[in-house]
């Protein structure tokens, strides 16, 4: 089985790509993809062209943590493993960054990213963990939005505090010891009793 390495460079709605053999012989010449529908078609045509010409072939691909802006790239990938023999890793920045320094690559573009990373991956296949397929990213997606949540009640809790404590002083004595929450019941009877009354006898 011949391996083949596939650099991609993700930004914001597009990615770079370039494939080397084992020894950082072009095979593929850069090309660029759109973040879509047909982007994603067009790279599963190219791969499972290629794949078609080179039975033995095995790719290898890899991409940098960019923020979340890689994750379409990869789920993609990892799909296509149900069908092509493909893999994909995603890999740290940084190292990416120290490989391309210690090559003498001063000048970095999408094009030379790419290329970075498909080298990177062949000089350090042995260190690169591989990607799978996250059945629970969905729920720990919601589970961090449900953390933030709580985060922003907190502080708007902390917010209405220090208002309450400007406008009013005399609610410190219902809040000794940090018990707030016979307080806040309370001020939210009052609140409410004040929405009826205002429903009941309008101006």
């Amino acid at each position: 089985m011949s391996e083949y390495f596939l650099g991609i460079d993700v930004s914001k709605g597009y990615a770079d790509f370039i494939l080397l053999d084992n020894k950082k012989n072009i095979i593929e010449k850069n090309f660029q993809l759109d973040d879509t529908f047909e982007g994603h078609h067009h790279l599963y045509s190219f791969l499972s062209s290629f794949i078609a010409n080179t039975p033995d072939a095995y790719i290898i691909t890899a991409v940098e943590s960019t923020g979340g802006y890689e994750n379409n790239w990869v789920n993609l990938l990892l799909k296509l493993q149900e069908d092509l023999p493909v893999s994909v890793a995603r890999l740290n920045p940084f190292g990416v960054s120290h490989s391309s320094k210690a090559d003498l690559k001063r000048v970095i573009t999408d094009k030379i990213s790419a290329l970075c990373i498909a080298e990177y991956l062949i000089n350090h296949r042995s260190k690169v963990s591989f990607a799978q397929e996250d059945y629970f990213a969905p729920l720990r997606k919601q589970w961090i939005f449900i953390k933030l949540l709580v985060k922003q009640k907190v502080q708007l809790y902390n917010q209405l505090e220090s208002l309450l404590y400007s406008v009013n002083p005399e609610v410190l004595i219902f809040c000794k010891h940090g018990n707030l929450n016979g307080f806040y019941s309370c001020l939210k009877d009052i609140l409410l009793q004040a929405v009826f009354l205002k429903l009941l006898f309008p101006r």
